[in-house]
């Protein structure tokens, strides 16, 4: 039997190694489900919302490295996908979009859902095609997924109706995947140069992001040899243990105050896999060496004295081979000083007696998912307070830690929960949300239970859009536009064929926490948490001091 081009397509997707495929069906998309269908080789995820297919397919590529896939009908189909396609073109995460469109005779008629996406997905993608000829699927799709993993970013390929239909012309060449070298290193001479000023430093620190991941073995190696203090940034978050001795925690606004000593005082920065944009927090007058796997990144945001490109565990071993070894300085016992003493301010703030007649402290929350979560827990952090709680107060070991790093989109959570599951089914998932984040794409709490995914969705409940009511606040603003009102997400869960926990009082939180991690169902832990717990920065300025203090007196005055 002839192959269509819907077949060719199908058996390229299986060469790249894709598994998965997320969406919905649609009038102009079905063509290529078909082979879906008869083929089993790929596994069609079914979600209620194609923003969440295209969540699940970004945070599936970053979670694995490998190719996701995601997929909608023409128009508004199509027209959804493109937040999480955003979110896997700024976090640089090789996906793959398939949308529908009208057919062939009706393109550039206005026709009923017909929407030029050719334009619309410029500016998301790295290759951006239309398969409008059966001699073409072979060669685009292959270059489609090639693309999208080598530059790591966002491929697009549009279907007129028909054309999946069409009998496949040509010879059927299948195509050699070679995916991107990642063991490439700088030049001997570069590498010695590294080393040299790292040697000479008196107070060098690493800032690590989440371009080194996959590198611990190799950055600890470099760092216990020479000495050196880790920062990490917040998509960096678990790239080495919180608890490892040369660890200060991260950098910025949700970062820890030794973190920001140590960039302060340091005379020499090296930047793994970050190309850091918040100027304010990096050192003013340090040497920075920065090292990236896309010679791009280098110096893109600060000057950078030496530049170094290739992947972070070979350039990081390599590294490692040739600085001198050296005992802690002086400094550095001083900066693992401070960290203790930092680590004992947060916990004793998390675990403050509640009172009775006030909403949970969300410290607390995250305190105690840290205790009661596997030490290879993947967790999916939505945006808003819940990551500020969770990165400051979660201490991380083996977990994997999976953001919306550059969009900072809310609705992340959930589906990349879901996806994590996916890629590796063994290990707990769990989503840490707030209750504005989650409300956006709830819905597709269903999607879990559909295909028997138990993840755990803990939900900081403060009834509020809790991060846009402090920065409204620390602006002098009174708060505006930011109060929630919510269902009871625990009935909801059990309405949708989960398990569901209210908490409302400090001494329930655990109890729900670990009866969720333990259920064979999907669950959501619903914790009615603090809304006035501010997500203060480890420093606060004078500017923001006195604008929390004006919104205070009109809030209170009601001006």
């Amino acid at each position: 039997m002839a192959k269509t081009v819907a077949d060719v397509l199908l058996d390229v997707l299986v060469e790249h190694g894709v598994e998965y495929i997320f969406g919905i069906p649609g009038d102009s998309i079905d063509p290529l489900l078909e082979p879906l269908r008869r083929d089993r080789r790929i596994r069609f995820v079914q979600v209620r919302h194609e923003e969440t297919g295209a969540f699940m397919a970004s945070a599936y590529a970053k979670k694995t490295g490998r190719l996701g896939v995601c997929l909608g009908t023409a128009g508004p189909g199509a027209i959804h996908l493109l937040n999480g396609l955003y979110d896997a073109k700024l976090d640089h995460a090789p996906v793959l979009a398939l949308t529908g469109q009208v057919n062939l005779a009706h393109l550039g008629t206005d026709y009923f859902q017909e929407v030029d996406l050719l334009q619309l997905f410029a500016n998301v993608s790295v290759y951006n095609h239309q398969v409008t000829h059966p001699a073409q699927i072979s060669v685009m799709a292959d270059q489609a997924c090639r693309t999208a993993l080598a530059k790591r970013g966002v491929s697009h390929l549009s279907f007129p109706y028909e054309v999946p239909l069409f009998k496949a012309e040509g010879p059927g060449q299948r195509y050699t995947v070679i995916n991107r070298a990642l063991d490439t290193v700088p030049v001997a001479e570069l590498l010695e140069h590294a080393a040299q000023r790292i040697d000479r430093a008196e107070r060098p620190v690493i800032l690590a992001g989440k371009g080194a991941r996959g590198s611990r073995q190799a950055l600890l190696r470099l760092a216990e040899r020479a000495q050196i203090p880790i920062v990490n940034t917040l998509p960096g978050k678990g790239v080495v243990p919180d608890t490892h001795p040369l660890a200060l925690g991260g950098l910025g606004l949700l970062g820890a105050k030794p973190a920001h000593t140590a960039m302060e005082e340091c005379d020499l920065c090296l930047l793994v896999g970050t190309s850091y944009p918040y100027l304010e927090f990096l050192p003013k007058h340090a040497q920075i060496i920065q090292l990236d796997w896309e010679a791009s990144q280098i110096g893109k945001r600060h000057q950078v004295d030496l530049g170094l490109v290739g992947a972070a565990e070979p350039t990081l071993t390599e590294l490692a081979l040739r600085v001198s070894e050296r005992p802690p300085s002086a400094w550095v016992r001083g900066l693992q000083h401070q960290r203790r003493h930092w680590i004992d301010r947060i916990q004793a703030e998390a675990r403050r007696q509640n009172r009775p007649d006030r909403p949970i402290h969300p410290q607390w929350v995250a305190d105690r998912l840290s205790r009661l979560v596997d030490a290879n827990a993947n967790l999916a952090i939505d945006v808003g307070n819940s990551l500020v709680w969770m990165a400051r107060n979660f201490v991380i070991q083996d977990h994997g830690w999976l953001v919306s790093a550059w969009l900072g989109s809310m609705g992340f959570g959930l589906p990349a929960a879901m996806a994590a599951k996916i890629a590796q089914p063994e290990r707990q998932s769990v989503a840490a949300v707030g209750d504005g984040g989650f409300t956006m794409l709830m819905g597709d709490f269903v999607t879990a239970v559909k295909y028997h995914w138990p993840i755990t969705v803990v939900v900081f409940s403060n009834q509020r859009l809790g991060m846009i009511k402090f920065e409204q606040e620390v602006h002098g603003m009174p708060e505006f536009g930011t109060e929630l009102v919510n269902p009871d997400f625990a009935q909801y869960a059990e309405a949708a064929g989960g398990q569901g926990f209210r908490v409302t009082r400090q001494e329930e939180v655990e109890e729900a926490i670990w009866q969720a991690l333990h259920a064979d169902v999907p669950t959501i832990v619903d914790i009615r948490t603090d809304p006035n717990e501010k997500p203060l920065p480890p420093r606060i300025t004078w500017q923001q001091a006195r604008g929390y203090a004006e919104a205070w007196f009109k809030e209170t005055l009601g001006t």
